[in-house]
């Protein structure tokens, strides 16, 4: 009897020590396979640990799709080959299906090497299941009947990802606008931080475009990995593109943007982004299958625009440098960008207002470099857009320590006062065709109609004019006039323009505000206008004891002529 007790006992604790392992690592993963996405080894040979990135069950019209993806981790000191172990996985009904491996896995590992197997099958059946549980076994299919060995197995109820419509519940996977995260499943050295949210017109219709300012925390180079952003919207799911197709490496504490355009016309529409990693698996037949899992839920409640820009308090000052997103590259830090003027007229045709700013562009380095290519927009008191229409130049360097200067048109309604208007300086390089703000800054319309002609870089004065008039006799009209007009012109600063540069344009009326005669003067050409007397002479039938003398600053553009009334005289 004592005898039997000590078998008894024996037995007890060889069953026990073969339990308790099994158990030890449910209960493990219970705590560390949560939605948070901490990740934890599990022993699967002396020298291989294993981990598990991503579960998918998602049902469709042509069954169940089941994904995994699983690391191996090599712990020892040789190269090591991957088991055959099979890989199932169980449901919550107690069904096992059997997942094939990739033609694309590899077949050993590194010393020290971690690497990503995938997994894939499709059940033919088209209810609602969960899984519950993936595990590895030793197959002998050489005798009869078959022997199987369980060597682990993990629960899996909390990683499966349903598909694109599922919700994400886990409170550590749900985030606010404001919120920064990180991505375990892929690295947790790059901080992610939402920073944009706006519509843009695209050739493909209008899209919602957002930005997130991706800062490498740790202390050695890393690329940027990629993953994918969906926007819902209830039950419609809206898949994102990422804009950026190069590689972006960030160094250790450097930051940089990565943008992502969805397909749909207002943001309004969107309730929430869903941060999702793609996945892929090759079949025997070397078709690819690809699939995304859910990592996080971002919610647009509150969403705002906090791209990295230098807010200058007030209004900005004209021909002050401009402040740029340091992030940016397309003005390089040697070229200084400065608005020297903003003004507003109407058009000759009548029908709306125009309004013309200018920017000097100083290369302030040694060398000749390009003359960057920025759009802008001009945004009035309601909130509506204009984009600018870049001046048609010729111009393709900046000399050194000389500027140049280069203006935009904005048709806007004839409503429009000029004041509180926003300025924004938009990259429409970086991927095009979309556009990203790299400064913007408060401003108005300035009003330079005090007798001194605004057309920068001259400094244009009237100084004084003349008139003579005298009867013809037997000539067609019965009157000749002639106009002097003595001019001063400097130029302030050492600035290049071309020949799409504005014009003067001298108009002569009569008292009924009819005119008589105009003449325009250029710049820049050999017959440009400068300092001294200039002529203007015509017939007419009447005798006209007073002229009236307009003068405006003359621009072309693709919408006509704008003319900017800068002085009148009577003479």
């Amino acid at each position: 009897m004592k005898i039997h007790w000590k078998k008894t006992t024996i037995m007890f604790i060889l069953a026990a020590s073969l339990v308790i392992p099994s158990a030890s690592f449910h209960v493990a993963a219970d705590e560390k396979y949560s939605q948070s996405y901490t990740l934890s080894r599990y022993q699967l040979t002396d020298s291989l640990q294993v981990d598990v990135k991503s579960v998918l069950n998602e049902p469709t019209s042509e069954g169940t799709k089941i994904g995994a993806v699983i690391r191996y981790y090599n712990a020892g000191e040789r190269l090591v080959g991957v088991p055959e172990y099979e890989v199932r996985v169980k449901t919550n009904e107690g069904l096992e299906y059997i997942m094939r491996p990739s033609l694309a896995n590899a077949r050993n590992i590194q010393p020290k090497e971690t690497i990503e197997l995938s997994y894939w099958n499709v059940i033919d059946r088209y209810d609602v299941f969960a899984l519950d549980e993936l595990s590895w076994s030793d197959v002998d299919e050489f005798v009869y009947p078959k022997e199987e060995k369980r060597i682990i197995s993990l629960p899996i109820t909390d990683l499966e990802w349903k598909g694109d419509k599922a919700n994400l519940s886990d409170p550590a996977q749900i985030k606010q606008w404001q919120d920064t995260f990180t991505i375990p499943m892929l690295t947790d050295q790059i901080q992610y931080q939402p920073v944009s949210l706006n519509e843009q017109n695209t050739s493909n219709g209008i899209k919602t475009v957002v930005g997130f300012l991706a800062t490498n925390m740790g202390d050695k180079p890393i690329t940027v990995p990629d993953f994918r952003i969906n926007g819902k919207s209830g039950n419609k799911v809206f898949n994102g593109e990422r804009l950026e197709q190069d590689e972006l490496v960030l160094d250790p504490g450097e930051k940089n943007y990565v943008h992502y355009a969805i397909p749909v016309k207002s943001r309004s529409e969107l309730k929430n982004l869903t941060v999702l990693t793609p996945e892929e698996y090759v079949a025997d037949d070397k078709t690819h299958i690809t699939y995304t899992i859910g990592r996080l839920m971002i919610n647009l409640v509150g969403a705002t625009n906090s791209t990295r820009l230098p807010s200058p308090s007030g209004t900005y000052e004209l021909n002050k440098p401009i402040q740029f997103d340091p992030i940016s590259q397309l003005i390089q830090s040697d070229i200084e960008v400065s608005m020297v003027d903003l003004n507003m007229s109407e058009s000759a045709g009548g029908g709306f207002k125009s309004v013309v700013a200018k920017f000097k562009m100083l290369n302030k380095s040694g060398d000749s470099v390009p003359v960057p290519s920025f759009q802008t927009v001009l945004t009035i008191a309601n909130g509506k857009k204009f984009s600018g229409t870049r001046q048609d130049t010729k111009v393709n360097m900046l000399i050194p320590n000389i500027s140049y200067v280069i203006y935009y048109t904005y048709i806007v309604p004839n409503s429009e006062t000029g004041e509180r208007l926003t300025m924004e300086i938009l990259d429409g390089k970086k991927v095009e065709p979309y556009n990203f703000t790299i400064a913007a800054f408060k401003t108005k319309v300035v009003d330079s109609t005090d007798g001194t002609l605004a057309f920068y870089p001259f400094h244009v004065q009237l100084i004084d004019t003349s008139k003579t008039t005298s009867f013809n006799v037997g000539k067609g009209a019965n009157y000749s006039y002639t106009l002097g007009l003595d001019f001063d012109i400097k130029l302030q600063d050492e600035v290049v323009v071309d020949q799409s540069f504005s014009k003067l344009r001298v108009e002569v009326a009569d008292e009924s505000n009819r005119i008589m005669a105009s003449k325009v003067f250029s710049f820049i050409d050999e017959k440009k206008l400068v300092s001294g007397n200039e002529i203007i002479s015509f017939d007419a039938d009447r005798l006209e004891s007073t002229l009236n003398l307009r003068l405006y600053e003359v621009i072309d553009t693709p919408f006509g002529e704008v003319r900017r009334l800068m002085q009148t005289v009577k003479r």
